[in-house]
């Protein structure tokens, strides 16, 4: 299945990526673990990137 011309497995690796990536930054900088925030972010940068996705492809496309 595709979303915006990339596959949906892709994306959401990408936003387990990003999830693991704050995740590891909490625990490198000493700094408690914000699991709301943690939790929050991946969702909100998989809307975000599949509203620019289609975004730039409508551009694209006009």
């Amino acid at each position: 299945m595709e979303i915006a011309g990339k596959t949906l497995r892709r994306r959401l690796l990408t936003a387990l990526a990003v999830f693991v990536v704050l995740v590891v930054w909490d625990y490198a900088t000493g700094s408690s673990v914000q699991w709301a925030v943690n939790l929050l972010v991946p969702p909100l940068f998989f809307a975000f990137s599949v509203l620019v996705d289609l975004g730039v492809q409508r551009w694209l496309r006009e």
